[in-house]
């Protein structure tokens, strides 16, 4: 069976399923239906930024300290991922920058503690050679 506007349409349906005209003897008595409206898919695309790994690895070791070595680590870590985001427009500046200073701190505690080591060391390692 064709329909008005030409298209083959299986027999025993009342309308066209290519456009929905009403078909013959077979269309019901409300009248022909006006075609369908064509369905328009929208996609949208999400564009996600990842967080940079070495800000949190620089923020995570700012934090933890690991016997000051996690300090000097969060420093250079800091360092390269704020280079990084810049460079790859991605997330985490904030974590890099606290792990920076907190690796600063880290490591101001580190040289403070050596210099008071080596002080209290020179302070009592006197000797007394008279007898």
């Amino acid at each position: 069976m064709i329909c008005s506007n030409g298209h083959q349409c299986p027999e025993g349906v009342a309308f066209c399923p290519t456009c929905g005209v009403a078909l013959g003897t077979a269309a019901p008595s409300i009248g022909a239906m006006p075609p369908p409206m064509p369905q328009v898919t929208y996609v949208q695309q999400i564009q996600t930024t990842s967080t940079n790994g070495l800000a949190i690895a620089s923020m995570v070791l700012g934090i933890v300290w690991v016997w000051w070595i996690g300090s000097i680590l969060a420093l250079i870590f800091g360092v390269v991922a704020r280079k990084q985001i810049r460079e790859r427009g991605e997330k985490g500046d904030g974590m890099a920058i606290a792990g920076i200073v907190l690796g600063c701190v880290g490591a101001a505690t580190l040289i403070l503690i050596i210099i008071g080591a080596i002080a209290g060391v020179h302070h009592t390692t006197t000797y007394n050679f008279q007898n």
